[in-house]
């Protein structure tokens, strides 16, 4: 059995392939598309900042 968090993870690296590995074209198309929202990014602005609190605790 495959957990949805599994699936959407691999699906997410396989997006990400497609792109060569880079993100940023990625988040390029889903900003230009409308997909991307602003509360997206405010989602991904928090993810950022506790990746960096945490890393500097290392």
């Amino acid at each position: 059995v495959i957990s949805r968090d599994g699936a959407r993870g691999r699906l997410i690296d396989d997006l990400v392939s497609l792109f060569g590995g880079r993100t940023k074209p990625v988040m390029a198309h889903l900003i230009e598309s409308g997909k991307l929202t602003l509360d997206d990014i405010k989602e991904a602005e928090r993810a950022i900042r506790a990746l960096a609190r945490k890393d500097n605790k290392r």
